[in-house]
């Protein structure tokens, strides 16, 4: 598929999961990590896309820009967040011009030691034209686990 006559770039569900499970945890850990993930072969956003104003706040800790889209009112049943709404924006990024994906997945699962564990995910991919903060416009492929 081509846009404004180039090629699109694609990539597989097995490949955002694979990609966006390791950026997002090198980017949670460190800078330092981030590089070394980026060395041994992962994407790497650069200029960086603006992050959405507002957010979270995480008590005794950061502000996370992300919101919790879905039916306004529902709590979800380990973390206790609770949705804001349908029309709560969806990415992390501002001056995006394109299509986001959220699912919450609530449920158990069993260790190999058959132990049973609470889950309880929240995973977005963004796939589009944004604006970085350096002003430059560009196309990427985002996902936040």
């Amino acid at each position: 598929m081509t846009i404004s006559g180039k090629a699109r770039p694609t990539i597989s569900r097995r490949g955002v999961l694979r990609y966006g499970a390791v950026a997002g945890a090198a980017a949670a850990v460190s800078p330092t990590f981030a590089d070394t993930a980026h060395a041994s072969g992962l994407p790497r956003a650069l200029p960086a896309p603006r992050p959405i104003p507002g957010g979270s706040q995480i008590p005794n800790g950061p502000l996370i820009h992300v919101f919790a889209p879905g039916p306004e009112g529902l709590t979800l049943p380990f973390t206790g967040v609770v949705l804001e709404g349908r029309d709560v924006e969806p990415g992390v990024i501002t001056d995006f011009n394109g299509a986001s994906a959220v699912a919450f997945h609530v449920g158990t699962a069993t260790g190999s030691d058959g132990k049973q564990y609470n889950l309880e995910t929240d995973v977005r991919a963004m796939e589009g034209d944004y604006v970085a903060v350096d002003g430059t416009r560009r196309r990427g492929l985002f996902v936040l686990i």
